[in-house]
C-alpha cells in the first residue's frame, strides 16, 4: 500500500475565479507526483543531475521534509540504477571505483547528522562554487587535473555534502566532467556512484527509523516514472558532440544552482 491519504497534508487551492476551493485528492496527488518524476527523469537524464532539486519541493509539499527525503532518496535510486542498466556497456568503472573509495564512508557519515546539520548556508556555499566552476568550465578555464586523486578526494566532499544536505548531483557531476566522457558514459558513470551512496543513505535513514514499507513503495512508484524519463533523455543525448553536451551541462548547473540558492535565502 502506498502512503495514505490520511499522510498527505491537506491542501486548499483557490480557484482561478477567487469564488470558491477544491483540495486534492488522493488519486490526484499522485498523478501529479508521477508526472513530476516525469520531468525529473528527463532532466537527469538529460545531464546527470537535477532530479532531486525537482523532486524535493514537491513531495515536501504534500508529505512534509520528514517523509520527502527518504521518498525521494529511492526514487533517486531507482533513476540511477536505471541510466547505470541503459549506458553498462560505456561506464567508466575505474572512476567510479576511484570516486566511491571515499564517497560511501562520508556519505553514511553525514547521513547520521543530516537531522542537526544548518543546510541552508551550507547549500548557498556550495551553489556557489558550483556557478564559479561551471562559468569557469565554459570559458575553458577549469580542467580538474585527471588523476585518481581528483576522483578520490572529489569522491569524498561529494558524499559528505550528499549525506548532511542530500545534494550531491551538481557536485558529482563537476568531478566526473573532468574526465572528459562521452555524453552516455558521463551519465552512467555518475549514477554508477550515484546509486551506490543512495543506498548507503537508505541503509542508513532505516536504522534511524525514517524509512517504511510505505515509503519505499512511494519511492518505487515515483522512481518508476523517472526511468520513463530517463529512457526518453539518454536516447536523445547518445550523438551529442562531446564538447557541446559539456556546455550545456555546465549550462544546466548554473541554473540549479541559482534556483537552490533562492530557495534556501529566507526574506
Amino acid at each position: 500500500m502506498l502512503l495514505s491519504s490520511a499522510q498527505i497534508k491537506k491542501t486548499t487551492l483557490t480557484t482561478c475565479s477567487g469564488k470558491g476551493y477544491y483540495k486534492f485528492d488522493f488519486q490526484v496527488t499522485y498523478l501529479i507526483l508521477i508526472l513530476v518524476g516525469l520531468l525529473a527523469g528527463l532532466l537527469s537524464g538529460a545531464v546527470g543531475f537535477g532530479g532531486g532539486m525537482v523532486l524535493l519541493p514537491v513531495i515536501t509539499y504534500f508529505y512534509g521534509v520528514e517523509v520527502a527525503v527518504p521518498v525521494s532518496t529511492i526514487a533517486q535510486l531507482v533513476s540511477n540504477l536505471s541510466r547505470v542498466g541503459m549506458g553498462w556497456k560505456q561506464i567508466n568503472w575505474k572512476a567510479a571505483g576511484q570516486f566511491l573509495l571515499l564517497a560511501v564512508p562520508f556519505t553514511a557519515l553525514g547521513a547520521l547528522g543530516f537531522a542537526k546539520f544548518p543546510k541552508g548556508p551550507m547549500t548557498i556555499i556550495l551553489c556557489v562554487f558550483l556557478i564559479v566552476f561551471a562559468i569557469l568550465k565554459l570559458r575553458g578555464k577549469m580542467t580538474l587535473p585527471h588523476k585518481p586523486a581528483t576522483m578520490i578526494v572529489g569522491g569524498g566532499v561529494t558524499g559528505l555534502i550528499n549525506g548532511l544536505l542530500g545534494i550531491s548531483g551538481p557536485l558529482s557531476s563537476a568531478v566526473f566532467l573532468s574526465l572528459d566522457l562521452a555524453p552516455v558514459s558521463y551519465i552512467a558513470s555518475e549514477a554508477t556512484a550515484a546509486s551506490v551512496m543512495h543506498i548507503v543513505k537508505a541503509i542508513v535513514y532505516g536504522k534511524l527509523n525514517l524509512m517504511s514499507g510505505n515509503i519505499l513503495l512511494s519511492g518505487l512508484m515515483i522512481g518508476a516514472a523517472m526511468m520513463l524519463g530517463n529512457f526518453i533523455a539518454m536516447r536523445c543525448i547518445r550523438n551529442v558532440n562531446r564538447k557541446r553536451y559539456q556546455k550545456i551541462v555546465a549550462g544546466m548547473m548554473i541554473a540549479v544552482s541559482l534556483w537552490l540558492i533562492v530557495s534556501n535565502i529566507h526574506l
